[in-house]
């Protein structure tokens, strides 16, 4: 049972899941749009014929000029307002950073203890076995 206690502590919640964290790939996809645009834009500046009625580019990828970013990126906006509610719920995120060092330096503590009896454990097995060989001999 002590195994399922640090699990269920590590779990996100089935509401939280990476991709709702994920904003470099949603804002990569929205700067290639207004990339596209630009790039449109400058084609158009040189003499190419507008295709503005589509509101794609040659190659057919969609575009977007600079006014039209707010819009684009208003899911992705909401998206983290909902991940950052989500997270600010997860257990322990009120304790600030001189508890959790406090708890680190016990936990450190403690961690040093228990190897120094495991090591005295080991010793006292291997001289037991030691001891062991010399009776039957």
């Amino acid at each position: 049972m002590a195994t399922d206690e640090p699990q269920s502590l590590m779990a996100l919640p089935s509401t939280l899941s990476p991709d709702s964290l994920d904003a470099l790939s949603e804002l990569a996809i929205v700067l290639a749009k207004v990339r596209t645009g630009i790039q449109s834009s400058a084609g158009l500046a040189t003499g190419a014929t507008p295709s503005t009625a589509a509101a794609t580019a040659a190659g057919g990828q969609p575009m977007l000029s600079f006014k039209d970013v707010p819009g684009a990126t208003d899911a992705l906006k909401h998206q983290l307002q909902n991940a950052r509610a989500q997270v600010r719920a997860l257990p322990d995120m009120d304790r600030t950073v001189a508890e959790q060092r406090r708890e680190m330096a016990e936990l450190e503590t403690r961690l040093v203890t228990q190897r120094a009896l495991l090591e005295r454990l080991r010793d006292d097995g291997l001289r037991f076995g030691k001891d062991g060989d010399k009776m039957d001999t």
